[in-house]
């Protein structure tokens, strides 16, 4: 009766993700002989999630997006902490030094790859556990921009200038970040160079192109298409090898017969490395079982993000340490 009890238990847990259990086999309830027993909840308590990015903008809206999930199937709450002190630092060590309960999670992308690989953190992803995925990698990559009123037309008219007049070109970038680290790979894929100057953050650096006191940025698709769209900039092609449905109509690399310049990004949940693979594999679970609402793929993919659907933990896994080795190559090109 007890272990009839306890599977049904486990069952409903299972479909309203109010619990998860991984275990072996329960005591007998007539003591004929018993096992140990690994039974895992998750989460145990509240759950702080720490975001190292501004309250608003696109990752912290894609935490809510999903902690707010986690609540209503758990019954357990999610708070989510805004930190950018010490350019991220303070939330990246909060997480990696927190109990390894599963009760404080770090989330966010590959910045934290980036910052490690140019030396402004001194911990790499590997030191992390990373435990979900929030959107898919993907292959679209960045694009590269211009201003609408520039003479390019196409990719390979900017590249023909850029070897005509060295130097000449000014590219804007956020110093040591993704679009810094594309702007490297593209410059040796391509045998030119231009001027890389600091411009900031996107915010900065978008009126700064349009009105041309930079000739050449690199844009996520994700809250520039609009841009796009009106002809205010021009996004000469997608950096990867898959098309971007924010951007119709402008080709990848791959179609325009280049190698691919691909930084792979994607946001995740992670937690303290020595966090038992038992609360894991929960947090897997409960992943897998709010990831079947369809509605909540469509928002993360409304939002710009790549999403289709559930990860499993292995892939997730390996993507991250994929991600973190190709920002580490990049990087090894800003110091050539």
């Amino acid at each position: 009766m007890k272990k009839r009890l306890l599977a049904m238990f486990l069952t409903i847990a299972m479909c309203l993700s109010l619990a998860a259990c991984a275990g072996n086999t329960s005591k007998d309830s007539n003591n004929s002989g018993s096992t140990g027993t690994t039974d895992t909840a998750w989460p145990s308590g509240d759950v702080t999630v720490y975001v190292p990015a501004g309250a608003g903008g696109g990752t912290d809206t894609l935490t809510r997006l999903y902690t707010e999930k986690l609540k209503a199937l758990t019954g357990k709450n999610f708070i989510v902490v805004n930190d950018t002190t010490g350019a991220n630092s303070v939330a990246y060590e909060t997480v990696r030094n927190a109990k390894p309960d599963g009760l404080t999670l770090l989330s966010y992308h590959g910045g934290i790859c980036a910052q490690y690989a140019s030396g402004q953190y001194n911990h790499s992803l590997d030191e992390f556990n990373v435990v979900a995925s929030l959107s898919t990698p993907d292959n679209t990559g960045y694009g590269i921009w211009v201003s609408g009123k520039a003479p390019y037309q196409t990719f390979d008219e900017l590249i023909n200038y850029a070897k005509e007049h060295p130097g000449e070109l000014v590219a804007g970038v956020e110093t040591n970040n993704t679009d810094h680290m594309l702007e490297a790979m593209l410059a040796d894929q391509f045998g030119i160079e231009m001027a890389v100057v600091s411009a900031g953050s996107n915010a900065e650096k978008l009126p700064l192109l349009m009105g041309g006191n930079l000739d050449v940025c690199f844009f996520n698709p994700t809250g520039t298409s609009e841009y796009h769209a009106s002809g205010d900039l021009r996004c000469l092609a997608i950096l990867g090898s898959e098309p971007s449905a924010l951007l119709e109509g402008v080709p990848t690399f791959t179609e325009l017969g280049y190698e691919p310049i691909l930084i792979p990004m994607f946001a995740f949940f992670a937690g303290p490395k020595d966090m038992s693979e038992d609360i894991c594999k929960v947090i897997d679970t409960v992943m897998a079982e709010i990831l079947k609402d369809q509605a909540l793929v469509d928002q993360v993919v409304t939002m710009g993000y790549g999403m289709d659907g559930y990860v499993s933990l292995d892939d997730t896994r390996a993507a991250a340490a994929d991600m973190q080795a190709a920002y580490t190559k990049a990087s090894d090109l800003l110091n050539e």
